[in-house]
């Protein structure tokens, strides 16, 4: 009999422990998911964002949107191991508030393994990420040159200045920087348009320089720039030209054309870019009446090598870029009569620009759009006349 009524009792007692155990594996919670925007965007908290919580278990899903304040509130939820997305797909009427930019984006994030327990009512928070919006734009080109003290003319602290417009990140490595072929405007009396100007799906490059790397070697924050000079020297030196306007020794690349005469001298203090196709004479010079500039990406091996029409065959050949390869353009001409000089399409740039005189010192630097926590946007409708303004003074890196 004691034997039986122990055995009573502790089928009780186990019976009453399973149930306890069980009622506790049952308890519920609520689980907030926060949603924000990237880092770089406008405002933080991403609200009408898609979350969806996945039971690594039994595979079932919930899902909600995410509020005002950009969270999404789950409740009830089981105890479990969750995987947990987030997205949000922004039209650009959308895009433009939170980017500067007129474009529409896709934003994703997640979260794997995330542990919720019984009655702990856990919080995560997904930072939200998408491909770059926006992109590398030329920001400033000073290609007029300056003058010396003894009334000389001075063209070796010309720059140009590449600025990266867009949300993330962006990589620098195999980037081609090319000058365009033709005269600006009428320099001379026997001075023509372009010969290529009939072709509206091309450019025509003269000379062309690449940033070196891997593909990674080279990034570029969101809102900072880079400057490319033709010589990375301080030319406000005494042996240089003290009136000009820039130093340029501390610069992130040079143009340097190596050449047995050594015309010209390398700065050694700044990194060479590598010098792709030439066509120039001893440096890079931009033609200080006005050149046209492009920044663009491919495979130099594969484009095609052109003869200019009607010149002597000494002449070198220039180089076909595709439209569809220019990532920005930038050209200025003589004055404003030269439209018909034009080298680059509309559909890469609409418009021009053009200085008052040659070896005054002035630069042209593209507006600013809009700032967005504290990052600059810079305007970018692929239209010189509008999208640049002219300055008095060169300003590398500033505004």
């Amino acid at each position: 009999m004691k034997n039986l009524l122990f055995l009573t009792l502790f089928l009780l007692v186990f019976l009453t422990a399973c149930r306890k155990d069980n009622f506790e594996a049952l308890v519920t919670s609520t689980v907030t998911v926060e949603a924000k925007y990237p880092v770089t965007y406008g405002q933080p908290l991403a609200s009408a964002a898609t979350i969806t919580l996945t039971n690594i278990t039994d595979g079932s899903v919930k899902t909600a949107t995410t509020n005002a304040t950009g969270q999404a509130i789950f409740t009830e939820i089981l105890p479990g191991t969750y995987n947990i997305t987030a997205s949000k797909n922004l039209a650009a009427t959308e895009a433009q508030p939170l980017t500067g930019i007129n474009a529409a984006v896709t934003l994703n994030a997640s979260q794997n393994g995330a542990i919720v327990v019984g009655g702990q009512n856990p919080k995560f928070q997904l930072q939200l990420q998408g491909g770059a919006v926006g992109g590398l734009v030329i920001k400033e080109v000073y290609y007029t040159g300056s003058k010396t003290a003894s009334g000389g003319t001075y063209f070796s602290d010309q720059f140009v200045e590449i600025y990266n417009n867009a949300t993330d990140t962006l990589f620098l490595d195999g980037l081609f920087i090319a000058d365009i072929f033709g005269n600006a405007g009428l320099i001379n009396a026997t001075s023509l348009p372009t010969a290529f100007n009939t072709d509206k799906d091309n450019v025509y490059a003269s000379s062309i320089w690449q940033i070196p790397g891997t593909g990674k070697q080279y990034p570029l924050a969101p809102g900072k720039s880079i400057v490319i000079a033709q010589d990375g020297v301080n030319h406000k030196d005494a042996t240089l030209n003290p009136n000009s306007p820039v130093d340029l020794s501390k610069v992130e690349w040079e143009t340097y054309n190596e050449r047995p005469d050594n015309r010209d001298a390398d700065a050694p203090a700044v990194p060479n870019l590598i010098k792709t196709y030439f066509t120039g004479g001893f440096d890079w010079l931009l033609p200080v009446f006005g050149p046209g500039v492009i920044i663009f990406r491919g495979d130099f091996t594969k484009l095609e090598q052109v003869v200019i029409p009607g010149a002597a065959s000494t002449i070198p050949p220039r180089i076909k870029v595709p439209n569809t390869a220019v990532i920005d353009a930038f050209e200025a001409l003589k004055d404003g009569n030269s439209v018909t000089f034009k080298r680059l399409t509309t559909a890469l740039d609409a418009g021009f620009v053009f200085a008052d005189d040659t070896y005054n010192m002035q630069s042209f630097r593209r507006k600013t759009s809009t700032t967005i926590n504290g990052r600059r946007v810079l305007q970018d409708t692929n239209n010189s006349t509008s999208d640049f303004e002219k300055i008095v003074l060169p300003t590398p890196k500033g505004f």
